[in-house]
């Protein structure tokens, strides 16, 4: 093995949020749909799990996913489309899917009628398409996109996507069609592409969850911590620990601690103590720690970030929760999913691996392979995951 530093300081936080880099708590937003025409388009580059080249149509393991906030979808009359459209390149910003007359043209759709059940309120929603088939290369531009073609009554659909700290991406993004105009939403896509052959596909820089970030566990006394177990697919040089928590108003001292064989027999490997004055205010944010020394993992090392109170005041931890488990590489490359333990013993599992907190490391050298790239200048190395 030979790890390689990055030079300056670029430590790549990983884990913690999403492949953008986004650290600090991503909210729920929504566009509002409910008149005829009127639609949410997501869009922006997708990232294959293997980087490959898939379709999605009527057949195999198909889907389409995204969630809802508020919804009444309760007319028969209602119909509301999802699926996937090219974006059109000859106007905007904001961006938007082909169409035509506002009518978006989708390359592949499920069409829903109201009334019946097919779009859940504040949950998430999975469409196996009824019509059309997409191919789809690893990055992509893609819109996904869910359109009211007609309104019945006073149905409305809240399509939940996320709202970032700012300043807002405009590259992902999502924009809406309402009241008669294209506007910008300033928000991040959450959707899931589900290919016919099982693979899935997420909007690079996207945010997927289905559960939106809210506090932690009520942890407010030194006995409980909570964390991210993580292994990663490759060797690395951990620096410090990322993260998105607060001291609060209590002003709580905590620690934050990388653990190795914390599903066996956990042991502290580094630790960084939080003083809850030294902070820009007593709310939750992002932060970062360095430890006083780095630390070097194997590759598929389990390993688990985690932050503790070193009083019996509380501090939060932001999370997340993804609809399945696997969705979690939505984020990240390797395993990672929440988990907790008490005073003492293992750490378990939280949620059936479907959660995540908003913990993570700074990473600042990785593994060369001993290859052809083991010699170069760190400035010429290209990190991809």
């Amino acid at each position: 093995m030979t790890l390689v530093a990055l030079d300056g300081t670029p430590l790549v936080a990983i884990g913690a949020a999403n492949r953008a880099g986004i650290v600090g708590a991503v909210s729920s937003g929504i566009v509002l749909v409910d008149a005829a025409n009127e639609a949410a388009i997501m869009f922006g580059q997708i990232f294959t799990e293997d980087l490959g080249t898939h379709t999605i149509d009527t057949t195999g393991s198909s889907s389409l996913g995204w969630r809802t906030s508020p919804t009444t979808f309760a007319n028969a009359a209602t119909r509301v489309k999802v699926g996937l459209a090219a974006l059109d390149t000859s106007t905007g910003p904001p961006a938007r899917a082909v169409h035509v007359a506002n009518v978006i043209t989708f390359d592949v759709s499920k069409t829903l009628a109201g009334g019946g059940g097919g779009i859940t309120a504040s949950a998430w929603q999975e469409h196996v398409p009824d019509a059309g088939t997409k191919t789809i290369a690893h990055g992509e531009v893609v819109a996904f996109c869910v359109q009211m073609t007609v309104l019945g009554g006073a149905d409305s659909i809240q399509v939940a996507v996320g709202t970032a700290p700012s300043p807002a991406l405009i590259r992902p993004g999502v924009t809406g069609y309402t009241g008669g105009s294209y506007a910008d939403a300033a928000r991040i896509p959450n959707a899931v592409i589900t290919f016919s052959d099982g693979v899935r596909g997420y909007f690079y820089g996207g945010y997927v969850q289905s559960v939106f970030t809210t506090g932690g566990g009520s942890n407010t006394d030194v006995i409980r911590e909570y964390g991210n177990y993580i292994a990663l697919p490759f060797p690395v040089r951990v620096y410090g620990i990322v993260g998105n928590i607060g001291p609060n108003s209590g002003l709580a001292n905590f620690d934050l601690i990388l653990y190795s064989n914390p599903l066996v027999t956990p042991v502290a490997e580094k630790t960084a103590s939080m003083n809850a004055h030294i902070f820009a205010g007593a709310v939750v944010g992002p932060e970062t720690a360095l430890f006083a020394t780095p630390y070097d993992a194997t590759a598929s090392q389990p390993l688990v970030v985690a932050a503790k109170p070193t009083t019996t005041t509380n501090i939060t931890v932001t999370y997340k929760s993804f609809n399945i488990a696997a969705h979690q590489n939505a984020d990240f490359p390797g395993s990672a999913y929440a988990c907790t333990r008490g005073s003492s013993g293992a750490f378990t599992q939280q949620n059936s691996g479907k959660d995540r907190y908003g913990l993570g490391l700074l990473i600042g050298a990785f593994d060369a392979g001993g290859g052809s790239v083991a010699g170069l200048p760190a400035s010429r190395l290209q990190l991809g995951h």
